[in-house]
């Protein structure tokens, strides 16, 4: 007979890197951090059925982007790493919407690797997330980002 071990431990530890992952969610003029958009329960999803196969499903959706941002420790401090968007479309009067899990999970993966990816994000957009992130937490994350991460911004 098998033996069970039943120990009330839990062998999935969540990784460290998971620790210094943030979403940004950018939706027409508001930009905030919503970090339930990790688990797929951001405000801006919740309520939402996300059964769209492709974002021309959804009529009349709203373009609402998700931007995955990563901190890393240098020698100056603790500052930006990794910052990749990814997207969904949401239409809030109808409650349906698209989103690429793929997509995300990817984003979100290369973002904790350290990549830089903002290709989907329009400039004005670019420019909005570069001036809410130059400001978070008083400038110091800015101050102390990866080579890279401040040019990424038209500001």
């Amino acid at each position: 007979m098998e033996k069970l071990s039943l120990t009330g431990v839990n062998k999935h530890g969540t990784p460290d890197d998971f620790a210094a992952l943030s979403a940004v969610i950018l939706t027409g003029d508001d930009i905030f951090l919503d970090n339930g958009a990790i688990h797929g329960k951001s405000r801006v999803e919740r309520g939402i059925q996300f059964t769209a196969r492709s974002p021309e499903e959804v009529a009349g959706g709203e373009r609402i982007f998700v931007v995955w941002v990563t901190l890393k420790r240098a020698e100056a401090g603790m500052g930006y790493n990794g910052v990749c968007a990814s997207q969904l479309i949401v239409n809030r009067e109808a409650a349906v919407g698209y989103k690429s899990m793929p997509e995300l999970v990817n984003k979100m993966d290369h973002a904790m690797k350290g990549k830089l990816e903002l290709e989907i994000l329009p400039d004005a957009d670019r420019t909005r997330l570069g001036e809410f992130l130059k400001q978070f937490r008083g400038g110091e994350l800015w101050a102390c980002a990866q080579p890279g991460v401040q040019s990424l911004f038209v500001l």
